[in-house]
């Protein structure tokens, strides 16, 4: 369910998945094409490739044709595989991007709305031009020999423990719901992310998720963290929808900000605030908890995670899809890698709310 364009200012060519969200992608990409076309731009339409093969697609694009610039069109893990694409090129070229997911963090932390009314103003960012430079996050999965099992990047941003947990659930669930045809009918993925959100708040009560974490920085500092539900490192400042844990996040400044979250209610909130448009309740706030954050700001981490039993690896996930498994990772910055296009001249609105975090 994973939508991709990839335009340039003047020819170009575009990735997408014309079936997701039951056709509604077909007519944004058609209407952005007629919108690209009628201003004077060459675009054309490549669907995106399932697999992880969607990268290998948009950087043979870029490296074979005259693509000036690529757009993404679809939601925040569409916009990372883009983005892959993007910096394997063998020539780096700006990239822009229409957002349509549910969580749209990317779109929000730009100012870049993701409804159907605002293609043709999406579009006018994209032609307008205006450029900053992205900080990308690398992270390595590292086993007991200090060996790097696994690695990939993230562009908005990679979280630990309960959000990964749901999100692990949820995929779980939508697997199991796509083998039955009745079920299918009965449950779209909203409700299936609701179910999962809901099991794993009554998990939690008894069967306690809380973990402790060691950061170590490049100055050789090391942080402990403990009663954790969630450990997050963001490189844009929304997450999960329009929750902004740090305002002070940038996202040029070769730095990301690590957040160990011991309470449960701001995070779980990221997950269920639409729970009751597909008539689940929302658990009581007590159950949630109040929430408490905690944060460092630097160029890398290493992160060791444990919990009691010292034998559960913890879920992972990377711009809201789930990753691997482990309990040593290793995060650092690749510093105003990516080109992207924005809207020009946005203030976000969070730079004038007080923070939230306990430094």
């Amino acid at each position: 369910h994973r939508d991709l364009h990839s335009f340039p200012t003047r020819r170009s060519s575009d990735l997408g998945n014309p079936t997701a969200r039951s056709g509604k992608a077909l007519r944004r990409i058609d209407q952005a094409l007629a919108s690209l076309r009628r201003r004077g731009v060459s675009a054309s339409f490549m669907p995106t490739r399932p697999d992880g093969r969607t990268v290998r697609a948009v950087f043979e694009a870029i490296d074979s044709t005259r693509v000036d610039t690529v757009i993404s069109l679809g939601g925040d893990g569409t916009f990372a595989e883009v983005a892959k694409g993007v910096l394997a090129a063998g020539r780096r070229v700006p990239m822009a991007f229409i957002p349509s997911g549910t969580a749209n963090d990317q779109g929000r932390s730009f100012g870049i709305s993701a409804s159907p009314d605002a293609i043709e103003e999406n579009l006018d960012i994209v032609l307008e031009g205006h450029q900053v430079r992205l900080d990308v996050g690398r992270i390595q999965a590292i086993d007991e020999g200090g060996e790097t099992t696994h690695r990939d990047l993230f562009f908005d941003s990679a979280g630990f423990g309960l959000q990964p947990d749901i999100l692990w659930r949820r995929n779980r669930d939508r697997s199991l719901v796509a083998q039955v045809p009745v079920l299918r009918r009965l449950y779209t993925n909203q409700a299936v992310y609701a179910g999962a959100t809901v099991q794993e708040v009554l998990r939690t009560v008894v069967d306690p998720v809380k973990f402790t974490a060691e950061v170590t920085t490049p100055d050789g500092n090391t942080t402990r963290f403990t009663g954790l539900t969630d450990l997050v490192v963001n490189a844009t400042p929304v997450y999960g929808g329009w929750w902004v844990p740090t305002p002070r996040t940038e996202t040029s400044d070769g730095l990301m900000e690590l957040m160990g979250i011991a309470g449960r209610r701001d995070m779980l909130m990221t997950s269920i605030k639409n729970i009751q448009e597909v008539g689940i309740p929302i658990p009581d706030n007590q159950l949630l908890g109040s929430p408490a954050v905690r944060e460092i700001q630097d160029r890398a981490f290493d992160i060791e995670l444990y919990r009691p039993r010292g034998d559960d690896d913890i879920t992972s996930q990377l711009d809201g899809e789930q990753w691997v498994r482990g309990n040593h990772f290793r995060v650092d910055v690749w510093a105003q890698a990516l080109p992207l296009i924005i809207r020009k001249g946005w203030t976000p609105p969070w730079k004038a709310a007080p923070p939230l975090t306990d430094r």
